[in-house]
């Protein structure tokens, strides 16, 4: 793990630890126990485009980035939420982290008022409190960062999503966490075309993966994906849906911008 991910480790880990003095993990099953959340099917929307020949896009709900500081100034969740919806997007990511990306829980529930779309709460899991809190605030599908976890972790992740009817993306970088992540028997793999070093996006990371894809997976390209060029290039390869943030979020229109790369 890079000097990055151990710092981010280090803070998620005491946040986490901080909310089980708040709401610990037994009240917080029992209120996830007693409450009927309807499901939205992550995998399966993204199945259904692919079914229907449509491109999936997963729109991302992000406020700031650790290399690009504050992305949308008039940072409106419920309108943003709205304007993916109308555009046409398939699922949503919602950035929870609030050091690196200025995020909430509250993001993730507005978002889920806002849209009856499947969402990514989009976070650094490293403990299954963070699983349960997830269906907690209304999100559909967690991400499980091969280069934080080691595969028991990871596992543990997975099999706590799978217990309470929620998805999960397995993020990798390389070759080596892509074997990983097949091993821990993955549905949904996401691939992060951004360098966890120098925090450079590259789609070629996606492209050079695309020799181990197969129909039995939702591939997902990760950042750094601009315009429907790198979109058709991505989807020869293989590729399921495209996540994608600021290229759409920092546009004044976010309906006609969602909507270009789909049409």
């Amino acid at each position: 793990m890079n000097s990055i991910l151990k710092k981010i480790w280090s803070y998620k880990k005491e946040e986490v630890d901080y909310k089980k003095t708040l709401l610990t993990l037994d009240s917080l099953m029992q209120i996830i126990s007693d409450t009927s959340i309807e499901k939205r099917d992550f995998y399966k929307a993204i199945y259904n485009k692919n079914k229907n020949s449509e491109i999936a896009l997963i729109c991302e709900i992000k406020k700031a980035s650790p290399s690009r500081g504050i992305i949308k100034e008039n940072f409106d969740v419920t309108k943003i939420a709205s304007d993916y919806t109308a555009g046409g997007a398939t699922c949503i990511s919602v950035l929870t982290d609030y050091p690196s990306f200025k995020g909430s829980d509250s993001d993730l529930s507005e978002a889920r008022l806002a849209s009856a779309l499947p969402l990514l709460r989009k976070d650094f899991y490293l403990d299954i409190y963070q699983v349960y809190e997830t269906k907690y605030f209304g999100g559909d599908c967690i991400l499980i960062i091969m280069a934080m976890l080691d595969d028991e972790m990871a596992r543990n992740l997975y099999e706590t999503a799978n217990l309470i009817g929620l998805d999960s993306i397995f993020e990798v970088h390389n070759e080596q966490e892509y074997d990983r992540a097949l091993n821990l028997n993955a549905k949904i793999i996401g691939i992060n075309n951004r360098n966890l070093h120098t925090f450079e996006t590259d789609i070629t990371n996606t492209i050079n993966l695309s020799s181990k894809f197969s129909k039995d997976h939702i591939i997902i390209s990760e950042s750094g994906i601009f315009n429907k060029k790198e979109i058709n290039m991505l989807n020869k390869c293989g590729v399921n849906a495209y996540l994608i943030g600021e290229s759409i979020i920092k546009n004044s229109n976010i309906i006609d911008s969602t909507k270009k790369l789909i049409e």
